[in-house]
């Protein structure tokens, strides 16, 4: 079934349960008893939750649960996982918590379009608060958006390219999530800056999040490109599929370079089979996220925005990921 179908058809449930009709209403019946004043259910929206990224945010929004919890403010934590990699299935999770009638929702959205329809005829409708972990959405308000400076990272890892690789070198990015913000602006920070610094920018390529398909995508490059010096990625599984088909080639030339860390490629790039990777702290960005939503529940005022520099990982400083939280999954 498309993802217009699945939509509709959730749309057509809610509808036939009375959950649609029922949450005009909801906004009042959500206002605390007495005694439930320091008590919060608080929704977690996971696009792709079983990664090392996404366990990585969950567990720092657990942790700072478990701190307000210590600090007599209670806190429950449901988390969704948004069917792995299905942005309809996780726009059906998003109603499935406002039907539990949760007080908040952080959410890492796996499509920038689709899950603005949820935040805003659901939870902004009815003055539920939205924190923003990571990706964010075409539309709908939130009280606090933590993310990565993804511009930054493509910049610096372009920058990466200078001492490698020589001035007109044909580099290209391989594009899996078109329709995400934070990959369009990685791209756009890497091509941006390879341009500038003289680079050849060839049109990007756009795959499957996969092992699979970086293999294959890599594989079909070399033949159309033999002279494709750099490949740029979004995320780490398509690189590391794209290594093994430059390994499988014997080609020790093609440089790559990529979004996020797990433990094979960190081993990657201490092998030098991966040049370079922008690493972001999702850790940091789940903690931060449940921070800012507590502290707006509790009657605080939450960061509008919180930016997280990257960090870029070489053969030179490989070792200190060692103990990144994506690496330890």
């Amino acid at each position: 079934m498309d993802t217009e179908k699945r939509i509709l058809t959730r749309r057509i449930f809610l509808k036939t349960t009375g959950i649609a009709a029922m949450g005009l209403t909801l906004a009042g019946c959500r206002k605390k008893e007495a005694e439930d004043a320091n008590k919060y259910t608080i929704g977690y929206s996971q696009f792709w939750g079983t990664s090392p990224f996404l366990i990585a945010m969950t567990n720092g929004a657990k942790k700072a649960a478990e701190e307000w919890n210590a600090k007599g403010v209670g806190v429950e934590l449901i988390v969704t996982n948004g069917g792995d990699m299905d942005a309809s299935r996780q726009v059906a999770d998003c109603e499935d918590l406002f039907a539990q009638s949760v007080d908040g929702l952080l959410i890492f959205p796996g499509d920038s379009t689709l899950l603005s329809e949820p935040v805003k005829n659901l939870y902004n409708k009815n003055d539920i608060p939205v924190v923003i972990t990571d990706i964010g959405l075409e539309s709908g308000k939130s009280v606090s958006f933590i993310i990565t400076d993804n511009y930054l990272g493509g910049k610096i890892a372009a920058e990466l390219l200078v001492k490698n690789l020589p001035k007109g070198a044909k580099v290209i990015t391989f594009q899996h999530a078109p329709g995400n913000a934070n990959a369009r602006e990685r791209q756009k920070g890497f091509e941006d800056t390879a341009a500038k610094l003289g680079f050849q920018v060839l049109p990007e390529k756009l795959c499957k999040l996969s092992l699979e398909d970086g293999k294959r995508l890599m594989e079909d490059t070399l033949t159309s490109i033999h002279d494709i010096a750099c490949v740029f990625f979004i995320n780490q599984i398509v690189a590391e599929g794209a290594a093994s088909a430059l390994e499988s080639a014997g080609n020790k030339t093609t440089k790559l370079v990529s979004f996020d860390i797990d433990a094979t490629s960190l081993q990657m790039v201490k092998e030098g089979k991966i040049l370079g990777l922008v690493v972001q702290d999702p850790y940091l960005m789940g903690y931060e996220g449940m921070n800012q939503m507590l502290t707006y529940l509790t009657g605080g005022t939450p960061k509008p925005q919180i930016d997280i520099a990257p960090k870029l990982c070489t053969m030179d400083n490989a070792s200190e990921f060692d103990n990144d939280s994506q690496v330890q999954q």
